[in-house]
């Protein structure tokens, strides 16, 4: 793992091609087939695409659509998109959210956004910080450098704790969890892996709300 440097307090990145070490994670476990994507072709959105190896990946599996509420900061091939507003946006067979959410001012909201868009059996992928055992949310007036110091980073809105999987679960979806620590160690070491979670949240068939 010392070939690695640290970026922060939460990630770990390769000094060859950059990579960080959540966006290994998630390559890691599709490799290892414990996250798999459906047949295809598919329809994908991958909101922040700054992990340029996922998108690689997931381009491969169908229609990538690379989006941010803020495009410009990641080329001429990432349009806009909100995930307080998703209108317009449908029929998504995953949505890809890796370090997006604790940037968001309303979850809760946004996944319900994101429900909409998606198509039955359809699947968010979630990475965040895991920072407390309970979620907490930055009220307006903290100062960026708190944030910084309780939160993880001067723009985060909140510091998840495993309760996200509850707030998900509010809004209809079933939730599985894949843990880092199902990749072997010396596989982790290796890859410069940190204790992760990855949250696998698929919106059901059918649901009392549909």
């Amino acid at each position: 793992m010392a070939a690695f440097y640290r970026f922060g307090r939460y990630t770990l990145i390769c000094p060859l091609c950059h990579a960080l070490d959540r966006e290994r994670f998630l390559i890691c476990a599709l490799d290892r087939k414990l996250l798999g994507l459906p047949a295809g072709p598919l329809r994908i959105l991958q909101i922040a695409p700054s992990e340029k190896g996922l998108s690689k990946r997931l381009s491969q599996a169908g229609n990538l659509i690379k989006g941010d509420i803020e495009p410009g900061r990641y080329g001429p091939d990432t349009v806009q998109v909100d995930l307080m507003n998703m209108n317009g946006i449908s029929d998504l067979d995953i949505v890809v959210l890796c370090h997006v959410m604790e940037h968001v001012p309303d979850d809760r909201h946004a996944f319900r956004q994101i429900w909409s868009s998606l198509k039955p059996r359809g699947q968010v992928w979630i990475q965040v910080p895991l920072i407390y055992r309970q979620t907490l949310e930055a009220p307006p007036s903290m100062s960026r450098s708190e944030r910084d110091e309780r939160f993880g980073g001067s723009d985060h809105v909140r510091a998840y704790g495993p309760d996200i999987k509850e707030r998900i679960e509010d809004v209809g979806f079933t939730v599985a969890r894949i843990h880092s620590d199902r990749i072997p160690a010396a596989d982790r070491e290796r890859l410069g892996l940190l204790p992760d979670t990855l949250f696998i949240a698929e919106r059901p068939e059918k649901h009392n709300s549909d």
